[in-house]
């Protein structure tokens, strides 16, 4: 266990430790997938020169996916038994966002890494704008049919496979311009984390190795460990909890996060 977390050092395990309580929280109060969290601080611990630049995102985003499937079992779990899962919406998305998460794995081969990046901190900021107090935008009072309303669904696999962001963050805010609440889309989001992280990870597993000693194929095992344990206990407590708790402040709380990743991720896109 030593040998496997210790090319992190004290002070980057401690960080990916840390990362991984915030992972299960916002992963079980608000389905938001840990990759959001997960990708900018894999990318700056393991951005010191462990690994060339060629192999460092996807290194980042293989071992954010495994994160994500892992922390959202038992979020999914604690929304199951909360009585938060939306049936009916989970039977119309996980299909198309299924798919869409196969497209993504494509798409991910082909994006470069700086323009990666720059999409994902494009895409979080866009997010902290969503998730803030002011936004009002809708859509429509609820998701269109098919077909029309498989594109939704297959947008948000595609993209959150292809960026390692996890399905639920992105779902949570497309789902809310359709006037679905915050605990069903919550509950939804922390399903949509697992049907497309779970897949995404076992395709990064089995790429060619990264170079790291705790690395199957371009997942860092010692980074999952660091990251899921702590999300894994924190998820289901925190989902227990999301009923009890103002949407307005946890909102807030989130946008103000998200804001800050995009900033640094951007900023490091722009160095990069």
């Amino acid at each position: 266990m030593t040998g496997l977390l210790g090319a992190y050092g004290p002070g980057g395990a401690l960080m990916l430790a840390a990362s991984g309580v915030v992972i299960g929280a916002i992963g079980g109060l608000l389905g938001i997938g840990g990759g959001v969290v997960a990708v900018p601080v894999l990318l700056a611990v393991l951005g010191g020169g462990a690994l060339a630049p060629d192999r460092l995102l996807p290194v980042c985003i293989g071992t954010a996916h495994l994160v994500v499937a892992l922390s959202a079992l038992p979020a999914a779990w604690g929304h199951a038994r909360g009585g938060t899962l939306d049936r009916r919406l989970l039977r119309a998305w996980t299909p198309p966002v299924v798919v869409g998460g196969l497209g993504g794995l494509l798409l991910a081969r082909i994006l470069p890494p700086g323009l990666s990046v720059g999409l994902f901190g494009g895409l979080v900021a866009l997010l902290a704008l969503r998730m803030g107090p002011a936004s009002g935008f809708t859509l429509a009072d609820a998701p269109p049919e098919p077909p029309l309303g498989l594109v939704p669904p297959l947008l948000v696999g595609l993209l959150a496979a292809a960026l390692g962001i996890g399905a639920g963050t992105l779902s949570g805010p497309v789902l809310g311009m359709f006037r679905v609440p915050l605990l069903r889309a919550a509950g939804a989001g922390a399903v949509f984390n697992l049907a497309v992280a779970a897949p995404a990870a076992l395709v990064f597993a089995l790429a060619p190795t990264a170079g790291l000693p705790d690395a199957v194929g371009q997942v860092a095992l010692g980074a999952v460990l660091l990251l899921a344990l702590p999300a894994m206990v924190t998820a289901p407590v925190a989902a227990r909890f999301s009923s009890r708790l103002r949407e307005s402040l946890l909102r807030r709380l989130f946008a103000a996060g998200l804001a800050l990743i995009a900033l640094q991720v951007l900023l490091q896109a722009v160095r990069g």
